[in-house]
């Protein structure tokens, strides 16, 4: 019920409960000061019959009695009147005629009692009040019961009996409670509508009230108060109307700059702008601890796994996959990807691993979202791959350095479509939060593999090899496989460099390096240890193994021909061979040692492979 109609309610009840109550208690009252001026008139004129009896009596005359009675009876409304003697008068001084009447059972109540007995005997028609009262023998007074009576103190002698007709009297009542009944319904109606004007400013100022704070709850500040008094009720109004003023002005410039802090809004349904705005600054906060979190991360690898734990855990995403470019390659790179079908492995066409630009997010640089438009990109075969469900999918790119470095991709069924449209620009602001993260881990990730390998060859250097030895050589130890060590160094190349120029110098280190890496396995490494200095390990190569590998890049390098400005040129590679840790425990020894044989290979001829003796050791060398 609203609290107009519960106002109008009170005030009509209140005034309905004030003119009853008024009534009753009117009616009541009058009611019963009328019987009691009735029972007080009776009661004179029974006393002034009781007192003409006595004087008569004292006086030796009773027959005057009769016609007072008689001109009693004459009085208006009095209908009888009767005089009991009790028995003792009867025994005393007889029973007269006139005395003859049967007691009613007031007037014998009256003389067995000694008190005044009252009967009102009410009709649709007349109303007769019957009062009986006893004549009590008394020595006191001005008159001695006793001198004429031979009784003792406070016997009843008689009662006087009168019935009045108050009919007239009740007619007058009604005519008199109508009256006040109808002063009493002006009152009421007057106090009614006082009530109403002292009510309405607070209920009017209430409804008000109601309206405006819906309206602030959905986000609309402009809802003001009309100031219906001057008291407490318009210092509400007017208090509420600059609080409404304040938050306009400050709120409502929020909510229209809140929705730039978000890209991707075509999943946004709420309409209440207060609550996405609280949303929205949640989410953020949400982002910028996530940022945080990452910031601290060791390496990329953790970044990735926080972003994917992210997706799976906190919003419950089942398909996702996540792409990462490599713009001088053209190229992308899976980092992972959920809930695809057995045997797929990937939620688009294979061809963009090798084209970045066959991703319409990468290509454009805008979000993709085939809520609207099916088929907007034709490298997506999510609903090739399986066919239960009509699968959406939405791709949100990641913008470095101005440039896409990666691309967010997100799979869902129809049914999922209003769950995962809500959380999309959640997702997006996450996703903008770490980007900057990516791009600096990333940026480090290149820094320090620029500072690992060496610039002219590519191929990782003496520095990385320093770094990762312990990571190596535990994994060595590990899984307890043989490490063959090869030296290599070429045969006269200083010569290469004061005959022919550096260029021509660097040219060769290129193209050893190349030979290198064509030679060995791919589980091999590689490094540039100095100079013209190689050093390749072979992980779980035995002896035989390494012997036959260091072999064949020897005579790779005798059979290959280094182009130049002046012809061809030919070079040779010797190498020295060790295998750890059969040789050595320590990891250095064992390139010592190699080292060691290289230097044997160069004294008794070059172009060949010797293998680590222990008497090639000498006893001022040191491990």
């Amino acid at each position: 019920m609203r609290l107009r109609s519960k106002s109008y309610l009170f005030i009509g009840g209140a005034t309905l409960v004030l003119v009853a109550v008024s009534l009753l208690a009117f009616l009541y009252a009058f009611r019963s000061f009328s019987i009691t001026t009735v029972g007080d008139q009776g009661q004179m004129a029974a006393k002034l019959v009781l007192g003409t009896l006595t004087q008569e009596m004292m006086s030796g005359n009773m027959e005057n009695h009769e016609s007072l009675i008689a001109g009693l009876k004459k009085t208006p409304g009095l209908m009888d009147i009767e005089i009991i003697p009790s028995e003792i008068i009867i025994k005393q001084f007889g029973q007269r005629p006139g005395d003859i009447h049967e007691p009613s059972l007031l007037e014998k109540q009256a003389m067995e009692t000694g008190r005044v007995a009252e009967k009102l005997d009410e009709t649709r028609d007349r109303v007769i009040y019957h009062v009986a009262i006893p004549y009590i023998a008394t020595s006191k007074g001005e008159v001695n019961c006793m001198q004429c009576h031979d009784v003792s103190e406070g016997t009843v002698l008689g009662a006087v009996g009168l019935s009045i007709d108050i009919t007239e009297q009740r007619e007058g009542g009604i005519i008199a409670v109508a009256l006040v009944a109808g002063l009493i319904l002006l009152f009421g109606g007057f106090m009614a509508i006082a009530l109403k004007r002292l009510l309405n400013p607070v209920v009017d100022t209430t409804e008000q009230l109601h309206t405006v704070v819906g309206m602030a709850e959905q986000g609309d500040f402009s809802g003001r108060l009309a100031k219906r008094s001057n008291d407490e009720i318009g210092a509400i109004a007017d208090q509420t109307n600059r609080l409404m003023a304040a938050l306009e002005s400050s709120l409502g410039n929020i909510f229209k700059e809140v929705k730039t802090l978000t890209k991707y809004t075509a999943g946004t349904s709420e309409k209440n702008l207060l609550k996405y705005t609280v949303e929205v600054v949640r989410n953020m906060v949400g982002a910028a601890r996530f940022k945080q979190m990452a910031e601290s991360d060791r390496d990329l690898g953790e970044v990735y796994k926080r972003l994917h734990d992210m997706l799976a855990g906190q919003f419950g995403l089942k398909r996702f996959s996540l792409y990462e470019v490599s713009n001088s390659k053209n190229r992308l790179r899976l980092i992972f990807a959920e809930g695809l079908p057995e045997g797929s492995n990937l939620w688009c066409e294979a061809e963009i691993m090798t084209e970045a630009e066959a991703c319409r997010a990468k290509r454009t640089g805008l979000a993709v979202s085939s809520i609207e438009e099916a088929d907007i990109c034709a490298s997506f075969c999510g609903n090739r791959i399986q066919d239960k469900q009509n699968l959406i999918h939405v791709c949100l790119p990641m913008l470095l350095s101005g440039s896409i470095g990666g691309v967010l991709q997100i799979i869902f069924a129809p049914e999922e479509a209003d769950e995962v449209q809500a959380i999309l620009s959640t997702i997006q602001t996450y996703l903008d939060e770490i980007t900057p993260v990516v791009e600096t881990k990333r940026l480090m990730a290149s820094l320090r593999e620029s500072a690992m390998r060496d610039a002219m060859t590519g191929l990782y250097n003496r520095r990385f090899l320093e770094e990762y030895l312990d990571t190596f050589t535990a994994d060595v130890a590990r899984r307890a496989v043989p490490v063959g060590v090869l030296m290599c160094d070429v045969d006269f190349f200083k010569p290469v460099n004061d005959a022919l120029g550096h260029e021509i110098g660097d040219s060769v280190l290129k193209g050893m390096a190349v030979i290198l890496k064509q030679s060995v396995r791919a589980s091999d490494l590689v490094i540039r240890y100095g100079g013209e200095e190689f050093l390749a390990l072979l992980i779980n190569a035995d002896e035989e193994k390494t012997l036959e590998i260091a072999e064949r890049v020897r005579a790779a390098v005798e059979a290959n021909t280094f182009p130049t400005a002046s012809g061809p040129l030919s070079k040779t590679l010797s190498i020295g061979v060790a295998m750890y840790p059969a040789d050595n425990e320590g990891f250095w020894g064992c390139v010592k040692f190699a080292d060691v044989a290289l230097y044997q290979a160069k004294e008794t001829g070059r172009n060949k492979v010797l293998r680590f003796t222990k008497d090639m050791w000498k006893e001022d060398d040191q491990v």
